[in-house]
């Protein structure tokens, strides 16, 4: 089954500025989530729209259960008329097959492209807020926050060590780094590069790290939109030792993985220097683990995360990902 198919929205008419409303996509892979992506369709529906910033939204659904078992749920939000809507199944599993189908499924003529994810929803504000953002830096890509929000009563221990929480930066700073987690840029200067989501790691996770960071390494400007707030479930299940250990020990490793396919070997023996030093650093720092959450965690992060970088360069890929695995 390898469908896609499109709802188109009515005719919105000419917005009251007379600019040419922005072309954008939003692409959201989901496997088997039904609630999640009901959801994001739903709260997508009340995106506000500014107008000195028209746009025309088109929301490009990947399901990656080749059994197409989000089809139902998709069509439903299928005449809202608050976007057009295309649906399209990606039998390969694997993150990189359906965010690389997401980009190949986008309308022709699409300006911007944005990624989210099917347990995530932004707030209503969040697209202006994207293109704000885009407008007073003339940035390449925008990135913003993701918030977590914990199931009923979570492990103290993970809340006070900040565990899920990402880092956050000052409303229009230029960046670094992006993720597709809360995400939007130029779609044509991507297709221009031939920028695509590594299918080698077909199970690392990581491949938008690595995206963007080829994206960086080509000039692409990215800033941070302050505004554009994206809310993240974070599931109980996650919160277990097991997972967040394994989380960071994946993390670093997927660094490591991205040099050893992109990278030249200076890269690889800096990683792996960089990755030695984390380890010596989270082992002084461990003892803190007894009196402060934070500072354990931190410790902890260290250790896994250099060990991950090690360990990818000598050659071991987890792969956190991978259907059934036994890690």
């Amino acid at each position: 089954m390898n469908q896609q198919e499109t709802f188109p929205q009515p005719s919105l008419g000419t917005d009251q500025a007379g600019a040419a409303p922005l072309k954008i996509a939003v692409g959201v892979l989901t496997y088997r989530r039904l609630d999640g992506i009901a959801k994001l369709l739903d709260v997508m529906t009340r995106q506000i729209r500014h107008p000195a910033r028209p746009y025309h939204l088109t929301m490009v659904i990947v399901d990656n259960d080749a059994a197409g078992s989000a089809k139902a749920t998709v069509e439903g939000f299928g005449q809202t008329g608050a976007y057009d809507l295309i649906y399209v199944v990606e039998q390969n599993q694997g993150i990189p097959f359906a965010r690389n189908r997401a980009l190949d499924s986008a309308p022709p003529g699409t300006d911007l492209f944005c990624f989210l994810d099917d347990d995530e929803w932004p707030v209503d504000g969040w697209l202006d807020a994207m293109l704000e953002t885009r407008e007073k830096n003339r940035a390449d890509c925008v990135y913003g926050p993701v918030q977590p929000v914990y199931p009923e009563n979570p492990p103290e221990y993970f809340i006070k060590a900040r565990v899920f929480e990402r880092k956050k930066n000052t409303d229009g700073q230029r960046i670094g780094y992006a993720a597709s987690n809360n995400v939007m840029f130029d779609y044509p200067l991507i297709r221009s590069w031939n920028l695509r989501f590594e299918e080698k790691m077909r199970f690392t996770g990581g491949t938008d790290y690595l995206f963007f960071n080829q994206a960086i390494r080509r000039g692409m400007q990215i800033f941070w939109a302050d505004k554009a707030l994206v809310y993240d479930i974070v599931p109980a299940n996650r919160m277990t030792w097991k997972w967040v250990l394994q989380r960071q020990y994946r993390l670093g490793n997927t660094f490591a993985v991205s040099e050893v396919l992109h990278g030249n070997l200076k890269r690889r023996i800096y990683r792996a220097a960089y990755g030695a030093t984390r380890v010596v650093l989270g082992l002084v720092m461990l003892p803190a683990i007894l009196i402060s959450p934070y500072w354990g965690m931190r410790a902890l992060t260290h250790v896994l995360r250099g060990a991950g970088m090690v360990n990818g360069i000598l050659g071991h890929a987890y792969q956190e990902y991978k259907p059934n695995a036994a890690h």
